[in-house]
């Protein structure tokens, strides 16, 4: 291990009630507290006291600390582990700091080594609390230095702070040394650094959390086990309606039967389809996926049973259909309420014999699939006005899943936004992104009619946008933000003409111009909005 290759985010745990740092739990504290407490404990105990208690503090915390690093990686050599106090010292936030100077003798033990820091948090507690110092003030960060030294090479080591920003200087600056390299030097502030056998502590402490972490990774195990029913595909799950959804779509997964997933749309069918086919025996064999509705009616039959070279023009050799395709795994037929009667009733056939005929073959073939499909219609009501075959419904509902609008499970914005921050954070190379504190409550307060999908292209659309990583409000699309425009500021009644146009045109905003996922949104066919926009 080298100690440029440190990483904040492999060192420090957060979960809800602990923050932890290679094993051990931290507390986080607010610096201006701590500065209050920093001039308590001078006004108490005096200057001299209140500088070896916290230089004690700094102490135990440093050698804590090497241990941890110690116990985490295996180190190229001593030079490298104290190459990494710095790492620690800016991960911890103690200070901003860097090595200027290191010379270490293996042979007769001897250290010479100088850190510079800047912006040190104890500088800012003494100022804020006390004002300008006439002497260094960063005890704490002296015990630090030094317990960890100490704790590396295994024989006393003692940091002195010969330069501080607290008294106007540029820089902290650090010395540290063996105390022979000291000498006399050292008598001054020998006493600050006396405390009662903390390396046999730290070896105690370290052989603690050895024991604990065993304990943690097989309570990890179980917990994992745990949490996977309530998640999909790594997305935490918090709302009981969607939960309930999981747990049924978990359970249906091991009967290899139809499925009818219904929703509004952008509410996630397709995502629950595939979850129930990675849960299922047919997870190792294909998924297919096909939106009955983008096609007509003959390209949509091709798509699906293939056809045979010469059945018609173009047709120059033999195409394989997406129930071939799907042999052996599944396949999932979107927008199923949107196809012709004559093509209900081809489907029908190939469900009761699980055989196809590829267009202008004579002969029939049998394939294994599982069929699961999805509308955002009502499959009853088109039933009754005639345009849906009730056989073809039993057929395709054999077990039926509704999923709820995103609306009615506030619970999950939260999760699903963070996730899909996630992703955006690697996918547009956004390290830093994150929510704004005042985001959090535009997004939970919102309605989301476009459920799921309208949040992820909010998400996506605010991330390009976003300045130095941070979504506010103010850069989510406007229906969303609830911002409006000054010249619409106005309260002049709108017509209703001008009341879709501006609701189109938010919508369009919203899904950066793509008009099919405009329509889906709006619930209209893209003939539809193509024939809105023209007349508006």
């Amino acid at each position: 291990m080298k100690a440029n290759n440190l990483n904040i985010a492999e060192l420090i745990q957060f979960s809800p009630g602990f923050v932890g740092i290679q094993g051990r739990r931290l507390l986080i504290h607010d610096l201006l507290s701590l500065g209050q407490f920093r001039r308590d404990l001078i006004e108490s105990v005096g200057i001299n006291n209140a500088q070896r208690i916290l230089t004690r503090k700094g102490l135990f915390w440093g050698q804590a600390d090497c241990a941890g690093m110690k116990r985490l990686f295996t180190w190229e050599n001593s030079v490298e582990l104290l190459k990494a106090v710095p790492e620690l010292i800016k991960i911890t936030g103690m200070a901003y700091a860097q090595i200027t100077e290191l010379h270490l003798d293996e042979r007769t033990g001897r250290l010479i080594m100088e850190l510079k820091c800047a912006d040190s948090s104890e500088v800012e507690q003494h100022r804020v609390e006390m004002g300008k110092s006439e002497f260094p003030i960063c005890w704490a960060m002296a015990g630090y230095l030094s317990g960890y030294a100490s704790y590396c090479l295994g024989r006393e080591i003692y940091f002195r702070e010969v330069q501080c920003q607290g008294a106007e200087m540029s820089s902290c600056i650090f010395i540290g040394k063996d105390a022979d390299s000291w000498g006399k030097e050292l008598e001054t502030c020998l006493s600050f650094f006396h405390a009662a056998d903390i390396q046999r502590k730290i070896e105690s402490l370290t052989e603690c959390i050895r024991e604990q972490q065993q304990k943690i990774l097989l309570h990890n195990k179980q917990l994992k086990a745990v949490l996977k029913q309530g998640e999909i595909f790594g997305i935490e799950t918090r709302s009981k309606a969607f939960s309930n959804v999981l747990d049924f779509a978990n359970k249906v997964a091991q009967f290899d039967t139809t499925v009818l997933i219904t929703g509004e749309t952008g509410t996630g069918k397709e995502v629950i389809a595939r979850q129930i086919h990675a849960m299922s025996v047919r997870k190792k064999y294909p998924f297919i996926a096909i939106n009955c509705s983008a096609l007509p009616d003959s390209l949509l039959e091709n798509e699906l049973f293939g056809h045979k070279a010469g059945a018609f023009t173009g047709a120059k050799s033999n195409e394989m259909g997406l129930f071939e395709a799907a042999n052996k795994g599944t396949i999932f037929l979107d927008e199923i309420g949107d196809i012709s009667l004559s093509l209900q009733v081809k489907l029908l056939r190939v469900l009761q014999s699980k055989e196809i005929r590829p267009v202008g073959e004579t002969h029939s073939q049998v394939v294994d699939f599982r069929v699961i499909s999805a509308t955002n219609r009502d499959l009853d009501l088109l039933v009754q006005n005639g345009t849906f075959r009730e056989d073809l419904l039993y057929r395709l509902r054999v077990l039926h899943l509704a999923l709820p609008p995103l609306r009615e499970r506030q619970e999950d914005i939260l999760p699903l936004a963070r996730y899909f921050l996630d992703q955006f954070r690697k996918k547009l190379k956004i390290p830093a992104l994150r929510f704004a504190p005042e985001t959090v409550d535009v997004l939970t307060s919102y309605s989301w009619p476009g459920n799921v999908r309208e949040l992820e292209n909010a998400l996506e659309h605010a991330a390009v946008l976003c300045t130095d990583g941070v979504i506010t409000p103010d850069i989510l699309p406007k229906a969303i933000s609830g911002r409006k425009d000054s010249k619409n500021s106005t309260n002049v009644p709108l017509s209703l003409d001008e009341i879709e146009k501006r609701h189109i045109r938010s919508i369009l905003e919203l899904t950066s111009g793509n008009r099919t996922e405009a329509a889906k949104i709006l619930k209209i066919s893209e003939s539809t909005l193509y024939r809105r926009l023209r007349e508006l």
